[in-house]
């Protein structure tokens, strides 16, 4: 078998506690005993192992318990696992062997891996499944709760009138179809495309509509703020119209500005030669500046040059005089100790020689400023001229450009405001009518539409394979006057004989209960659909039991038929049958079935849990 997995053992455990501890088997196992023996708090304490949210009932008998552990067999591998959950709540420890522990969320959270759900669909072969949730489409990934009603049936639902498949809620009644014709079909609602949620829609519709109108309503304040605006129409005419104009203009601008070349041209070589003429007078201006200062140096040599020659003569005609500090005759004093120094006669005369030469080149400087003042003069009248020149020309110009070029420039500038201005307008408009659309399409009533993919509800047709097989559990517990068994579309539940289960009796109910999910079961094994291939029902023999009016006549041997039919159809597979101990076999045997026996009393095992001081 590649699906599923079995029950090997539950355990209630406290500290200082005996362990209360019920051990299964693959096939059919019975677990029976009286009322208050603990029977039910098995399967709650499953259920609550498995990642209900529910916790076992609290009874006095349990209130030192504090830990259920669950162990459980892969179908495919034969792996063991083991689940421990708190009955205070909290997550759930998985352990297995040669694998570290993982600590699992209880409670399914869609797309983790880390979860009791996910772990249990995997071993189901469900784990990627999607389901509908809404008629738009909308998916979901597929939770164990979803199938855990299917497969753990407790005392109160077995005898409900409402569907097996549905809970009665209404908001949940898309996916629990839903996920019956995934177990029937091994297809889920992964390829459904979704459509969006119409309230999203109609907000969504409503916010853009808003947004349309405020966006309009600037664009309107805008156009007002252009000034005049003609149609679309109009405004695109008004725009070619001025685009021609404007070229015109540039043309006309154009060719003025090329008319006015020439004087620019005339305007340019005046003033360059203009800037040569002053360039040369400043050079020429600051020779004569330099000239001056070297006439100035000139003159002052010829002055030195003149004073000592005369203090040479003058010199020569003293008379040699003794030393003033010894005393002593000039050639008395040591002639090593003297330096040798010219006669004042001769000084005088290289004197008047410098001075000659000086007078020379002064004269030479004296013709040289002659000639640049003659020179700075002619340039500057040169200057004035062409300074007349220039200004000439460039008056001309100006009355040129002020006349005509500028006028033509303002006429392009005026074009071409009122162009971009037309722009302007035109964009508004087009901005107008766009919004305008968009506003009309979000007013629209968007028609309905249904999501692709197959309706959420389990039709007839789909349903009649899973038919044939109830029909077929209730030939083996030889129902009386069976006729056919068939799929109600509307109720999403059985018709047995052209009956409606829910029309029954509970005892009836319970009966037809338990072979739609008996049938289930054997069906998805027969079938190899991914399915948890286990299921446990509480009391489905409770006509037996607590039978309505109408009901105490039912055939007493549909009981030793059940009972026969469900050991042989689940050899694989598991089946828990909790019930009451009369409602075994009149000998109380089944054959090599996995009976736990409770007493309610000290023959034999008392119940589930063990009495104080005593065992269970």
């Amino acid at each position: 078998m590649k699906f599923g997995f079995a029950l090997r053992r539950l355990v209630l455990t406290g500290p200082g506690l005996p362990a209360a501890e019920v051990a299964f088997t693959r096939g059919l196992n019975v677990i029976a005993g009286p009322s208050d023996s603990g029977k039910s708090f098995i399967a709650q304490c499953i259920d609550y192992a498995l990642g209900s949210g529910e916790p076992p009932k609290e009874i006095p008998e349990v209130e030192r318990y504090t830990t259920v552990i669950l162990e459980i067999e892969s179908n495919h591998d034969k792996r063991i696992f083991t689940l421990e959950r708190s009955i205070r709540g909290g997550d759930i420890r998985l352990t297995t062997q040669g694998e570290p522990d993982r600590i699992l969320a209880a409670k399914h959270q869609g797309g983790k891996e880390d979860t009791v759900s996910q772990f249990l669909l995997e071993l189901s072969g469900l784990g990627s499944k999607k389901v509908r949730i809404n008629k738009q489409g909308t998916t979901r990934p597929l939770s164990f709760r979803d199938i855990a009603p299917l497969i753990l049936i407790d005392e109160e639902t077995v005898i409900k009138e409402t569907s097996p498949v549905l809970s009665g809620q209404v908001i949940h009644k898309t996916v629990e179809s839903g996920v019956f014709r995934l177990l029937l079909t091994g297809t889920d609602d992964s390829s459904v495309i979704a459509k969006e949620d119409p309230k999203v829609a109609k907000g969504r519709k409503e916010g853009k509509a808003e947004v349309l109108e405020v966006l309009l309503q600037k664009a309107r304040e805008g156009l007002a703020d252009v000034g005049e605006v003609g149609s679309l129409l109009d405004e695109r005419d008004r725009l070619a119209r001025l685009e021609a104009a404007l070229q015109q203009a540039m043309a006309e601008r154009d060719a003025e500005q090329k008319n006015a070349s020439p004087l620019e041209a005339k305007r340019r070589g005046a003033w360059q030669r203009l800037r040569a003429s002053e360039s040369k007078l400043n050079v020429l201006s600051e020779l004569q500046k330099r000239f001056d200062l070297l006439h100035e140096q000139y003159a002052s040599d010829l002055r030195r040059l003149e004073a000592i020659s005369e203090a040479g003569v003058r010199l020569d005609q003293l008379k040699e005089e003794r030393c003033p500090m010894c005393g002593a005759q000039a050639e008395h004093h040591d002639n090593s100790h003297r330096m040798e120094r010219l006669a004042p006669a001769d000084v005088s005369q290289a004197c008047k020689a410098e001075s000659a030469k000086t007078i020379r080149l002064l004269q030479d400087l004296q013709s040289t400023r002659a000639t640049t003042a003659a020179e700075v003069e002619q340039l500057t009248s040169e200057r004035d001229v062409l300074q007349g020149e220039f200004d000439a020309v460039a008056a001309e110009l100006k009355t040129v450009l002020e006349q005509r070029v500028d006028v033509a420039a303002k006429k392009v500038d005026d074009i071409r405001a009122r162009r971009d201005a037309c722009k302007k307008a035109l964009e508004l408009l087009e901005r107008v009518q766009e919004l305008e659309g968009l506003l009309a399409e979000a007013n629209t009533p968007q028609k309905r539409e249904r999501a692709e993919g197959p309706a959420s509800t389990v039709s007839t047709g789909q349903a009649e394979p899973f038919s044939k097989e109830v029909e077929s559990l209730l030939r083996e517990w030889r129902y009386p006057n069976l006729d056919r068994v068939t799929f109600s579309e509307k109720d999403q539940d059985v018709v047995i004989s052209g009956r409606a289960r829910r029309t029954h009796g509970k005892g009836v109910r319970a009966i037809f209960r338990a072979a739609f999910n008996l049938a289930l079961l054997r069906y998805c094994v027969r079938e190899e659909r991914p399915f948890p291939n286990l299921v446990l029902i509480d009391s489905p023999l409770i006509v037996y039991e607590k039978p309505d009016a109408g009901e105490t006549e039912f055939p007493q041997d549909i009981k030793k038929h059940f009972w026969d039919s469900v050991k042989s159809s689940f050899g694989d597979a598991q089946v828990i049958i909790i019930e009451n101990r009369r409602q075994l076999p009149s000998d109380g045997a089944i054959g090599d079935v996995n009976v736990v026996l409770f007493t309610g009393n000290d023959q034999g095992r008392r119940g589930f849990i063990p009495s104080p001081g005593g065992s269970a």
